[in-house]
């Protein structure tokens, strides 16, 4: 028989918060023993469960750092409207972080995420417009330009935004981006208005407050967590703060330690690491379903000099480790963090690792996914095998 938590673990009453952010980070640290022994792994597995934040995710810490450092430093007040591009997570950690500042919140997404994000940042109060995935990052009509044509209009208006300017403005920009009207978007995006509080884009891709959550929050958890044992960190690559932010602080503590990042296949990453530029790399990307990680462009926030190796993953072995994991160790988690544990277990085996302490970051729910790749019915329409033991097979499973 398997040995539960205690009655007295399950009964720890823990402090009342205050305030929903108050909520965020502190997350658990979980032995994956199922995988652990299902791929035959000789080294401990650990999953750092971001899914255990309050909005869902990693980001929540993003959002709650980048809105306290724009308030330190005077660049949003009370009215100011937050917009942000943004494949769903960061999205949902602003909204929660704006709650007690009332600020609305405009968030930017590509049609390919899922659906349940968008309902999700519906029902927290957001706004949402999407725009095409497989456009160029440097098209009028890519989630990017889209953000910034909203904030141009913003700022172009000679008084506060209120509702129903907001309302009018998005109407406008979302019309045009259905009938991809990219003239009538580059005009606006060629306009010289200077930025001021009317509009704030956290741009989470350049924002310093983005890695640094993780190097004050995360790593520092991580390290306590494994009573600094760790010797391998494995992370996704979206933004690239959680592995910045988490490598910068490991590495200080711990310099021998090994930080391996997860690439899906489609993504410039890999590409760059390899020492491509990135007119290169960008050229040989090409679209994906995983959601969150990979990017199209060369982020600030992501320093791959403190990356030692990166491991990429296609999406159906993404899919098919996010369902399996569901089924063995009852996490029910994104693709991004199917990637992560299938990325984890190919090295580990590959490699041969043995008796090193491993932590893979699991960056967010599966709860925003149901109607994607865990349906049966999405996965065979869209061509993926629902036969996830045998995808899994190439890693060893059953062997």
């Amino acid at each position: 028989m398997p040995a539960f938590a205690s009655p007295e673990i399950l009964s720890t009453i823990l402090p009342v918060a205050q305030s929903i952010v108050h909520l965020v980070g502190n997350t658990p640290l979980l032995r994956l023993k199922h995988i652990e022994r299902d791929f035959s792994l000789d080294s401990p597995l650990y999953a750092k469960l971001e899914l255990m934040n309050p909005g869902g995710s990693v980001k929540d810490r993003i959002g709650y750092y980048m809105l306290q450092d724009a308030l330190d430093r005077g660049l949003i007040e009370e009215k100011t409207v937050i917009v942000e591009p943004t494949s769903g997570n960061t999205g949902i950690g602003l909204v929660l972080a704006a709650k007690d500042l009332g600020n609305p919140v405009v968030l930017v997404m590509p049609d390919k995420m899922s659906r349940e994000k968008e309902t999700l940042l519906r029902a927290l109060g957001a706004h949402v417009v999407r725009t095409p995935t497989a456009v160029h990052p440097q098209s009028p009509l890519s989630y990017y330009s889209v953000t910034n044509a909203i904030a141009i209009r913003l700022w172009s208006l000679k008084s506060r935004p209120t509702p129903e300017s907001l309302a009018r403005i998005l109407g406008e920009i979302d019309q045009l981006v259905k009938k991809r009207d990219e003239k009538t978007l580059s005009k606006i995006l060629s306009r010289r208005t200077a930025p001021n509080r009317n509009a704030w884009i956290p741009n989470q891709y350049y924002n310093p407050a983005n890695p640094r959550a993780h190097e004050e929050t995360t790593g520092p958890e991580i390290w306590q967590q494994t009573g600094g044992r760790i010797d391998i960190l494995v992370a996704g690559m979206g933004t690239g703060g959680t592995i910045t932010g988490v490598a910068r602080f490991l590495k200080k503590k711990k310099p021998g330690v090994r930080i391996v990042g997860v690439d899906p296949l489609g993504s410039t990453y890999y590409y760059l690491k390899r020492g491509m530029s990135l007119e290169e790399a960008v050229a040989r990307t090409h679209p994906y379903q995983i959601e969150g990680i990979g990017e199209d462009i060369l982020p600030s926030t992501i320093d791959l000099d403190l990356v030692d190796e990166i491991v990429r993953v296609g999406d159906q072995q993404a899919f098919s480790m996010a369902r399996y994991l569901a089924r063995r160790e009852g996490i029910l988690a994104g693709s991004s963090s199917g990637a992560a544990v299938y990325a984890a277990v190919k090295y580990l085996r590959e490699n041969r690792v043995r008796s090193k302490t491993t932590v893979v970051v699991l960056p967010d729910t599966g709860r925003n996914y149901l109607s994607k790749f865990y349906s049966d019915e999405w996965m065979q329409r869209n061509g993926y095998s629902t036969r996830d033991e045998e995808v899994l097979g190439e890693l060893g499973l059953g062997r």
